[in-house]
């Protein structure tokens, strides 16, 4: 009689094996578990006894308690792929991936008659982002079972990932054949066409999907991702919207949905999908981050602490240091700010809003050339957006040239009479060019009670478009003029609390393009033109972090922008003239010096109350709550006089741009220029 090593019979190791073989194929697996475990308790334990107790656990989804035996297995017969395969998606079931992988070598995968192994092995090996591994390893499945459409799927996914564009295609393709009503695989094909430079029919796809799954988040986030970044930021705001209301439960759909609510400056979306997609998922860095830019933005600096405070226990040390940049920045501590910049590297926020942050703190510090190299940066990051910034403002500045060309003696002549009915006060038009300190202005506006600030809403020049154009004013009835007005004030009222004696403050810069429709349309109306220094305004322009609409598409470039200021007040100060307009002006370098002084003949002309106790903006700034401009954070700020005359810093680099500002800081009072 001979025993095994431990202690059983062979005969007995025999018959045992017999009796758990019964058991399994009577389909009795708990059964045969128990009798494994008696085996083992008298000693079993040879290579096949291994197999056959791993394989009896592995049956029975206990793949923790399969491992042990499968293990044993293997080392006596590395050769046996039933135990390899059994071995590795027990591995694999219990998150052993990388230990899984290892065991799907190509060898054994060619030799493992079952496929799993290069099943298993193409999925672990994708999941770890080694494409080239799992597309040979999906091929050697496939080259199995060809008619395996998840394979064809995945392995798709993984050519696409190395950009083997047309092996991808060809696969996703074939995927597509075998299950035509698969949305999942449709979708994928329809991304890659895309990816690989076949737009027309990748989006004619995804739109076909939108249209037969239009519950499905999924084709809308694909949208999303389409038309992003094809520069259609609406398009894709609507589609993010969407696929964020279909999937209230997936933490990186909310994610994006407030991140490109803050890239659009929808500053009133961002907050709840961030704090939504951070409490499904708070490791999510990029969410915590830009929760503390919104906080930051939107002049809640107070609460950036806290936040930081929360996320420290989710998020790696860098995407802290972009929050400590945020903190110290308001704190107005910028060597510390730049520090922390510095340490969070350059992937939890856009480029562009790194350079710019970067430029900013550069700007606090005195260290002028570095920070006009940091916007220099950011503008060239913006002027590579697919949609042609530079191309579109170049269009921008020709329509208002076009417009000013239209001003002539004739043209006014042409226009009928027009008294307006009174049916509730005339509104205030508020403009100047961009940084002109408009949003400082109509914050101490908003001290007289009955103000209520429109925010550079596009009302007016979607009116002008309904009518169109600036052409077609002088053809306008008294019943389509009073339409129009009527349109006006119906559109203001839904964005201000609007009372019967409210008086709307309709602050939009370039509203100087704008003049002679606001003449036409409200003829008892006040303009009142914001100046300053034309070399401030044009450099804070080009340093500002703007969202790229086909005005503001102008100031990625120095000489871009001054050619804007040259044709946007041309056209201004010719229907100025031609319109005699009324028109109060206010100089910002007078303002930061004695706004009282500066105020209260506007406060006189406008016939606004002036308050008691004179303007105080800071207080007007925290009633009003967000404010949409770039000016968000000086206007809860005491007046600075920082600004004033800024661009002395930088005018060696402005020198460029001198001859063609020259005329307009001579017309305005201002006596420097940049040397050119």
């Amino acid at each position: 009689m001979s025993l095994d090593a431990g202690g059983m019979t062979q005969a007995d190791e025999q018959e045992t094996i017999r009796q758990i073989v019964t058991l399994a194929r009577a389909g009795r697996m708990d059964d045969a578990s128990v009798a494994v475990r008696r085996a083992a308790a008298r000693g079993a334990g040879g290579p096949v006894f291994a197999a056959l107790a791993g394989a009896v656990e592995f049956h029975r989804g206990q793949f923790a308690d399969a491992i042990p035996h499968l293990r044993a297995a293997h080392h006596a017969q590395p050769a046996d792929n039933t135990v390899r395969a059994n071995l590795a998606e027990a591995l694999y079931r219990t998150g052993a991936g990388d230990a899984a992988l290892a065991l799907c070598e190509e060898g054994a995968a060619r030799a493992d008659r079952s496929l799993r192994l290069a099943r298993i092995g193409g999925h672990l090996a994708q999941e770890a982002g080694d494409f080239a591994r799992a597309a040979v390893l999906y091929r050697i499945a496939l080259a199995g079972d060809g008619r395996d459409w998840s394979g064809w799927n995945n392995l798709g996914n993984a050519l696409s990932a190395l950009e083997d564009w047309e092996g991808a295609i060809a696969a996703l393709r074939r995927a597509a054949e075998l299950v035509p009503d698969s949305a999942p695989v449709r979708l994928n094909l329809g991304k890659t066409l895309i990816e690989a430079g076949h737009g027309e029919e990748g989006e004619a796809m995804l739109r076909a999907l939108l249209r037969e799954f239009p519950q499905e988040a999924a084709p809308h986030y694909a949208m999303f991702d389409v038309l992003r970044g094809a520069g259609d930021a609406d398009g894709a705001h609507r589609a993010i919207a969407e696929a964020a209301r279909l999937a209230p439960e997936d933490a990186q759909i909310q994610a994006d949905f407030g991140q490109h609510a803050a890239m659009m400056g929808l500053f009133d979306e961002v907050e709840a999908p961030l704090r939504k997609a951070l409490a499904i998922d708070p490791s999510i860095a990029q969410a915590w981050v830009a929760l503390a830019s919104l906080l930051e933005r939107v002049n809640r600096e107070d609460e950036i602490e806290p936040l930081r405070a929360e996320a420290a226990g989710h998020v790696d040390p860098a995407s802290l240091s972009f929050i400590d940049a945020l903190r110290h920045k308001r704190a107005h501590r910028y060597d510390e700010a730049l520090a922390a910049l510095e340490a969070a590297g350059e992937d939890k926020v856009s480029a562009a809003q790194r350079y710019h942050l970067r430029g900013v703190l550069l700007d606090r510090l005195g260290r002028y050339d570095e920070a006009f190299a940091a916007f220099a940066a950011m503008n060239a990051e913006f002027a590579a957006d697919p949609t042609d910034p530079r191309g579109r403002g170049a269009r921008y500045r020709a329509e208002i040239d076009e417009g000013a060309a239209l001003l002539t003696p004739a043209w006014r002549a042409g226009w009928g009479a027009f008294t307006p009915t009174p049916t509730r006060p005339a509104p205030i038009f508020l403009l100047g060019f961009p940084r002109s300190g408009t949003t400082l202005l109509d914050t101490m506006l908003m001290a007289e009670p009955r103000v209520r600030v429109l925010e550079e809403a596009p009302i007016i020049a979607e009116i002008e478009a309904q009518l169109g154009g600036i052409a077609a004013l002088p053809g306008l009835s008294a019943d389509q003029i009073e339409e129009a007005r009527a349109l006006y004030f119906a559109r203001a009222g839904a964005l201000a609390d609007l009372a019967p004696d409210s008086i709307v403050l309709d602050k939009h810069p370039m509203h100087l393009r704008h003049a002679p429709t606001i003449a036409r349309l409200f003829p008892e109306s006040r303009f009142i033109l914001a100046l300053r220094h034309p070399c401030d305004v044009v450099l804070s322009c080009w340093l500002t972090n703007f969202r790229l609409n086909n005005a503001m598409a102008s100031f990625l470039d120095l000489e871009d922008a001054a050619a804007l200021y040259e044709a946007a007040f041309g056209q201004w100060e010719k229907a100025r003239a031609l319109l005699d307009l009324p028109v109060g002006e206010v100089v910002y370098e007078r303002l930061v010096e004695d706004k009282d002084a500066e105020l209260r003949p506007l406060f006189d002309w406008l016939g606004l109350d002036w308050p008691e106790g004179g303007v105080d903006h800071r207080e007007a700034a925290r009633a009003r709550g967000t404010v949409i401009t770039a000016s968000y954070a000086q206007v809860t700020e005491p007046i600075y006089k920082r600004a004033a005359g800024r661009w002395r810093r930088y005018e060696a680099h402005l020198a460029p741009v001198a001859a063609r500002l020259s005329g307009w800081i001579e017309r305005f009072g201002y006596g420097e220029a940049p040397q050119a």
